[in-house]
């Protein structure tokens, strides 16, 4: 009977193991890992870095790396501050990029590490100096030149169509001519009635 009871224990176990480690391979580890180029500079998630300010010796690139998320690479700085020894991160856009919300933009950490940050917390900012993986997108689209012989085509077709206008102006004239002489009409059909008042007998 133990022997019996150890089989199914031992192959309950194994069951368990293959299904951790399967959980394991399907999951994608948490962050990203940070390469450092030198003092200042490191590669985080195909993108260059810059440290610009470290108060407090608040950076710690191992503990960057783990909290990093995607949301995070659109943003040009990142703000990382230490509260109850945990890490928090926020993005922020240039001065510059006129589509952010002015609460959004790194003019304004100061009120941010007001408001949100404990008092005199130890926090960092990073600035993406270079994306890697993304294309540069022109601001306006380069309009196609259109082949002069289409041009003048249509040019000459407006041209026409204009013309034709204004050989319908005089018949408008005319029109307005008949209301004329119809307002006429009616004004003297008016002058023409007679009203009689009578006196009203006691």
């Amino acid at each position: 009977m133990t022997t019996d009871k150890e089989n199914i224990t031992e192959e309950v176990t194994a069951v368990l193991s293959e299904i951790v480690d399967d959980d394991k391979k399907e999951k994608p580890q948490k962050g990203k890992e940070v390469f450092p180029i030198n003092e200042t500079e490191f590669m985080l998630d195909d993108r260059r870095y810059k440290l610009v300010e470290n108060y407090r010796d608040g950076f710690d690139a191992q503990r960057l790396g783990e909290r990093y998320s995607d949301v995070l690479a659109k943003y040009d700085y990142i703000v990382g501050d230490w509260g109850h020894e945990q890490l928090r991160l926020k993005g922020f856009f240039a001065t510059k990029n006129r589509k952010s919300s002015p609460d959004q933009k790194i003019n304004m950490l100061e009120d941010y590490l007001y408001e949100y940050c404990n008092f005199g917390c130890a926090y960092f900012v990073v600035e993406c100096v270079d994306r890697a993986n993304e294309k540069t997108k022109p601001n306006r689209r380069r309009k196609k030149p259109h082949n002069k012989k289409n041009k003048q085509a249509h040019v000459a077709e407006k041209k026409e169509k204009v013309q034709k206008r204004t050989s319908n102006k005089p018949v408008i004239k005319k029109k307005q001519t008949k209301e004329k002489s119809s307002n006429e009409k009616k004004v003297v059909k008016k002058e023409t009635r007679e009203f009689v008042i009578r006196k009203k007998e006691d």
